[in-house]
């Protein structure tokens, strides 16, 4: 869009370039992680499913699910103590690490190493349906976890159901499921993912259109073997 724009305005074209290494390194800065080994002087460690920088993690209930639970406000924070029955706990806590854990996420975080065995035990000391129910009532930020292929299995999000999501016969001979374009123009329909072209197979498309060769003269190209196949 920065090169379209431009060439509107001084009718020059642009090259742009995307390494793959450039992608790599602007993703490791948008999460964060250059700056934090700048500032810090030191690797992130393993997490797991940590939720960085706030309090969030998966926990087992007592009937065998696992459930995500996040707490990132201080509304989301205290409604989750209050409803598992950890006030008194909480409140031990922060006077023997000198904090409160309801104003900063980042707090939370800090100390997550002694709230996940709390948080651990009173989600253990209940069933999935009970937390459910009781997450939903009170506007917790929460969901089953699942993983990939569970989601794939169940959820209609992954499915052909989603207006973003296709099957599409792929080159490698197999059919399965490809996203389009993530962003969606309201006034444009949305057009359906395709496979990745065969090497070669719009070779005769772009002789034919942009150069103007004949079909004889495209024939002879493929016959001495200076144009791919499809």
């Amino acid at each position: 869009m920065a090169a379209e724009r431009a060439r509107r305005s001084d009718g020059l074209g642009r090259e742009i370039r995307i390494p793959l290494s450039d992608l790599a390194i602007a993703s490791l800065g948008h999460l964060g992680q250059i700056g934090e080994v700048t500032a810090l002087g030191q690797d992130r460690p393993r997490m797991g499913n940590q939720l960085f920088g706030a309090f969030g993690r998966d926990f087992t209930t007592g009937d065998g699910e696992r459930l995500m639970v996040v707490a990132i406000t201080p509304r989301q924070w205290t409604g989750l103590v209050g409803l598992l029955g950890l006030i008194d706990e909480i409140t031990r806590l922060e006077a023997e690490v000198g904090a409160r854990l309801d104003r900063d996420e980042g707090v939370r975080f800090q100390h997550r190493d002694r709230l996940n065995p709390l948080i651990a035990a009173a989600i253990a000391a209940r069933t999935s349906a009970d937390l459910a129910a009781a997450f939903a009532a009170g506007a917790m930020c929460w969901s089953r976890y699942q993983n990939l292929k569970e989601a794939v299995d169940q959820n209609p999000d992954f499915s052909a159901a989603n207006p973003l999501l296709a099957e599409i016969d792929h080159p490698s001979g197999r059919r399965y499921l490809a996203p389009g374009a993530a962003a969606t123009i309201s006034s444009e329909p949305r057009q359906p993912p395709a496979p990745a072209p065969r090497l070669g197979q719009h070779t005769d498309e772009v002789l034919s259109r942009v150069l103007g060769l004949s079909d004889g003269e495209i024939a002879r190209l493929h016959g001495e073997g200076l144009v791919a196949n499809a």
